[in-house]
C-alpha cells in the first residue's frame, strides 16, 4: 500500500495487489465486471479481509444473492474456509459472532433508489448504535432509475447517482463498494479460431465513460480463457483472475496496472502467488513482509 502522503491508506488484505491497489476512507470503491467475472467474490474479499484486519463493519446489498440467510451463510463459509456444516461447534460460534458483528444485511426485496440506500445505513445506524465503515451495493443495476427525472436519459441519471455514492462517501468518511457491469464488449478471434471477450476498457463499463469521469478507484474483474498467455508466455490458469486498476484517486492510494488472484473454491476465497508463496489473502502478511517489504512505490502507470 503507498503512504506517499496519505498515512491512511488501507490495505485490501490481497498482497498480491498491494502495490496497486489501497481503499481510503471517504472515496468509493468501483468494481466492475463481465457476468461470472467474479466481481461479487472479489468485493466480498475484500470486506472479509477488512473486517478481520481492520475490524471494519458494513450494510450491504447483495441483490443477487439470494435470501439474507443464504448471504450470511456464505459470509460464514468465507470466514470458515469451509462450509458451515462441517464446522466444529466452536467454530460455528466464532463465525457466527464474526459476521453478526461485522455484516448488516439489506433486505433484498426492497427496491432501493441511490439516497434511500444511504439513508437506510444511516437508520440502520441509529437503531444499531453503531457506525459503519463501509457500505456495499450490488448490483448496480438493481437501483430504480428514476428516468423520469432525467427525461428517459440513463447518462443523466448515472451521472446524478454515482454524485450522491461520491458525496455519501465524503460526508460519512465511509467506504461505499459499489459493483456493476460492464457493456457488451466486441468479441476478438485469436489466430487459432478462439473467440472470446477481451478485458472492457473503462469507457465500457455500463453506462459508458460516467464511470470513468466519476469513478475515483475503479477496479475491473477479469476472467482471462486458458489458451490466452500473459506477457511472459505464460498461459493462464483455469482458477486465475485479473485484477485491473483502471483509475487511480486520489493520489497516493493506487496506481493503474494488473495482477492476478486465484480462486480456492474449497475455502470460498482468493489467494494470491507472491515470491513462490501462495497467500490467502490477510493471513500470513505480517511473515511475508518480513522477507519482501511491499512496494510502496506509485510512481509511473503501468498500461492496461
Amino acid at each position: 500500500v503507498a503512504e506517499i502522503g496519505n498515512k491512511d491508506v488501507i490495505r485490501c488484505g490481497l498482497v498480491g495487489l498491494d502495490d496497486i491497489v489501497g481503499f481510503k476512507k471517504g472515496f468509493p470503491v468501483f468494481i466492475g465486471g463481465a457476468p461470472h467475472a467474479g466481481k461479487t467474490e472479489v468485493g466480498l474479499e475484500f470486506l472479509i479481509n477488512l473486517a478481520i484486519q481492520k475490524d471494519f463493519k458494513f450494510f450491504c446489498y447483495l441483490g443477487e444473492g439470494g435470501t439474507t440467510e443464504n448471504i450470511f451463510l456464505e459470509l460464514l463459509h468465507k470466514y470458515l474456509q469451509k462450509p458451515y456444516q462441517y464446522a466444529t461447534e466452536n467454530e460455528k460460534i466464532k463465525a457466527e459472532y464474526f459476521v453478526d458483528k461485522h455484516f448488516v444485511i439489506a433486505n433484498d426485496d426492497v427496491d432501493f433508489m441511490i439516497t434511500g440506500f444511504y439513508d437506510a445505513v444511516i437508520e440502520a445506524e441509529n437503531e444499531l448504535g453503531i457506525k459503519f465503515d463501509g457500505t456495499f451495493f450490488d448490483p448496480f443495476n438493481d437501483l430504480e432509475e428514476e428516468l423520469q427525472k432525467f427525461n428517459g436519459r440513463e447518462d443523466k441519471f448515472l451521472a446524478y447517482a454515482l454524485k450522491e455514492v461520491r458525496k455519501s462517501s465524503k460526508k460519512n468518511k465511509r467506504l461505499d463498494f459499489v459493483i456493476t457491469h460492464v457493456a457488451d464488449v466486441k468479441a476478438i478471434t485469436d489466430k487459432e479460431g478462439n473467440r472470446y471477450m477481451p478485458a472492457a476498457l473503462p469507457n465500457e463499463w455500463s453506462g459508458g465513460r460516467t464511470w470513468w469521469r466519476r469513478g475515483f478507484l475503479m477496479l475491473l474483474i477479469y476472467r482471462p480463457p486458458v489458451f490466452l498467455m500473459d506477457e511472459h508466455g505464460r498461459n493462464y490458469e483455469e482458477n486465475e483472475t485479473l485484477v485491473y486498476c483502471q483509475k487511480a484517486k486520489p493520489k497516493g492510494i493506487a496506481k493503474l496496472g494488473k495482477r492476478s488472484i486465484f480462486w480456492d473454491w474449497k475455502k470460498n476465497r482468493y489467494y494470491c502467488k507472491v515470491a513462490g508463496q501462495e497467500l490467502l489473502s490477510c493471513e500470513k502478511i505480517e511473515d511475508y513482509n518480513k522477507q519482501m517489504p511491499i512496494n510502496t512505490n506509485f510512481i509511473g502507470d503501468e498500461p492496461f
